[in-house]
């Protein structure tokens, strides 16, 4: 038989898989005809085969999906945000409401008379043991007592210097107990300034009622 003989001859099967003579179809230009099953690959570590996005889903979750390095934390983790979790959330820098923390139900005041010196010169008054980081102003209520009539004592924010926008009150009656309420600006160590007259005060207690933060 001729060479050109031998080369028409059927021999399909040589060229087929785990034929003598298989083809491959890598370097072949164009698509298959037959629609291809996609071969089981790596993600992660695991073999999937889905077909389905459903199925994809199911091998990648929160827990598992790293975005450079840097693991997302699951869905549900609102608690993580709030006060005392590990990713707390500071209302500094956030536009918008910001919160008023109620200090609750203290046994007594926070500061006596015996802490301030009066002597009408402003002086600070540092919270930072009773009021926490972040805390951008403080409510306080405050009770008076004097012998004389007409002696003062103001809370300002630290760095004013005036007293016009500023918390205070006056002894209108001598040895009678009168109170002041109000909001008073912290500085960014919780402090805030105070001033007194002269004369000795029966009485300057001072209780911080909350703080907005």
């Amino acid at each position: 038989m001729s060479d050109f003989g031998r080369r028409i001859r059927p021999h399909k099967t040589s060229h087929q898989d785990g034929g003598s003579d298989e083809i491959s179809v890598e370097g072949l230009a164009g698509d298959l005809f037959a629609t291809q099953e996609p071969d089981a690959h790596g993600m992660g570590g695991l073999k999937h085969i889905a077909s389905l996005l459903s199925l994809v889903n199911s091998k990648i979750t929160d827990a598992n999906l790293d975005d450079k390095n840097d693991p997302r934390t699951p869905s549900a983790h609102k608690t993580s945000h709030q006060s005392g979790g590990a990713d707390a959330l500071a209302c500094t820098g956030l536009v918008g409401r910001v919160n008023y923390v109620n200090r609750g139900d203290p046994a007594t005041y926070d500061k006596a008379v015996g802490d301030f010196t009066t002597d009408q010169t402003w002086r600070d008054l540092d919270l930072s043991l009773i009021v926490p980081a972040g805390a951008t102003v403080v409510h306080v209520k405050v009770s008076l007592q004097a012998t004389t009539v007409g002696d003062v004592f103001i809370l300002r924010a630290k760095g004013h210097n005036n007293a016009v926008n500023a918390l205070g009150g006056d002894c209108q009656v001598a040895n009678i107990h009168f109170y002041c309420f109000g909001f008073v600006p912290l500085d960014a160590n919780r402090v805030v300034q105070y001033y007194g007259t002269t004369t000795t005060f029966t009485t300057i207690s001072l209780l911080v009622q909350g703080w907005f933060i």
